[in-house]
């Protein structure tokens, strides 16, 4: 496990490796976890600043505006939302990638073990 990595980004490891029982390559697959690990860590430090300030701050004449770090915090979800499609970890991905196994399979068996 990376050492940089903040409690939540080593949750997110050991989960992310945990449930992925070996379909997950540690030559190919480690450094595309490594960083949904890290955009964990980044969401949770975000998201502790916009718990300490409140949700709203004072924009510049005064009026109420969403917390800035709010708007990082979208990109980080959107960001980590991407990743959980590539490896699996959305209903549908894992249907579409089970799909996808399923048919190399039968490809590599050929027709006549069919």
């Amino acid at each position: 496990m990376p050492a940089h990595l903040k409690s939540t980004g080593r949750e997110v490891w050991r989960a992310v490796w945990s449930a992925g029982s070996g379909a997950y390559s540690p030559d190919t697959d480690r450094n595309i976890i490594l960083r949904y690990a890290e955009l964990h860590d980044r969401r949770a430090d975000l998201m502790a600043q916009v718990d300490a300030d409140g949700y709203l701050s004072e924009g510049y004449n005064g009026q109420p505006v969403i917390h800035p770090a709010l708007r990082f915090v979208e990109s980080t979800e959107k960001e980590l939302r991407a990743i959980e499609t590539v490896i699996g970890f959305t209903p549908e991905a894992r249907m579409r990638l089970g799909i996808v196994a399923a048919e190399a399979r039968r490809v590599a068996a050929g027709p006549e073990d069919f």
